[in-house]
């Protein structure tokens, strides 16, 4: 049977994405955070097409449905006719999670794929549905590391920091950053600090993302602001965590031709390397 790390083995590791030079200072935090949550896509790495709500707003990269039909066996028309579906049904989940008050819902991408693959004649027991859902990621969305990363959350767990994800995600985030670090993401995430959007049924900027996280914090006996939001994207994760009382910053490792746009122009803006990110939580004698 094929397995999720067969499918991951047919893809080359990329190499790092060269950070960009520091542009800017990071901006003073107040209190000093205990604990600092990572976005993934755009943050830690760079992406083709960002996270599923990215994907939904651009093409919708039908080949990659195609190509993934003819590797298990089925026909480009039932590739193209994924293709379809599959946002399809993304969008009638999100409306269904609207319509009970979750103001931006998070799906199961497996899930969707055991409808795809259950109407084309498939034997899910066979075919477990997360094996295509990675293929059609790997190939529509490949990501590469920013350089210094792995150095960078060392690092902070060297200097007593504790380091999480705050990220919008599925079940191959972290299989994925798995194979980019080159060591289960438990070797440089807090299990108890690690917030996926495909585990929570929501996603941010959904208010109820953030305050889950401060309900952690205050439940471990911290303040709010002893958490800091280290993400690309202003919305979700700057605004959305300073909702909350939690600290935020806009971090761009990458001009956008890696991966995202620069960010505003803010207090809270940061374009630059991990190892500037790092030595303003942990000092300058951070490796």
């Amino acid at each position: 049977m094929t397995t999720l790390e067969s499918i991951l083995a047919e893809f080359p590791v990329p190499p790092e994405i060269p950070a960009t030079e520091s542009s800017g200072r990071v901006p003073a935090l107040r209190p000093a955070p205990k604990v600092v949550l990572f976005d993934v896509y755009g943050t830690l790495v760079a992406p083709r097409l960002g996270d599923l709500e990215q994907q939904m707003k651009g093409e919708r990269e039908r080949r990659s449905f195609v190509l993934t039909a003819r590797r298990f066996g089925f026909s480009d028309q039932a590739g193209s006719g994924w293709a379809a579906t599959f946002y399809e049904q993304v969008e009638r989940e999100l409306a269904r999670c609207a319509e009970t008050g979750i103001q931006r819902g998070e799906v199961l991408v497996e899930s969707i794929w055991r409808s795809l693959l259950l109407e084309a004649g498939a034997d899910c027991r066979q075919l477990p549905p997360r094996v295509p859902a990675l293929y059609r990621e790997m190939l529509a969305n490949p990501v590469a590391l920013f350089s210094g990363v792995k150095e960078a959350l060392l690092s902070l767990k060297a200097c007593g920091k504790t380091p999480g994800l705050a990220s919008n995600a599925q079940f191959y985030t972290l299989p994925v950053l798995e194979r980019l670090l080159g060591a289960p993401p438990s070797s440089f995430f807090h299990e108890d600090w690690t917030f996926l959007s495909y585990r929570l049924g929501f996603a941010k900027p959904d208010p109820h993302f953030f305050r889950l996280v401060r309900a952690r914090a205050l439940g471990a006996g911290y303040e709010a602001g002893e958490v800091l939001v280290v993400g690309n994207d202003p919305v979700n994760d700057v605004r959305a965590a300073a909702l909350h009382g939690l600290q935020a910053i806009l971090f761009h490792p990458a001009a956008p031709e890696c991966g995202g746009s620069l960010p505003e122009a803010s207090s809270s803006s940061f374009v630059g390397g991990f190892r500037e990110l790092v030595q303003a939580l942990c000092g300058p004698r951070s490796p």
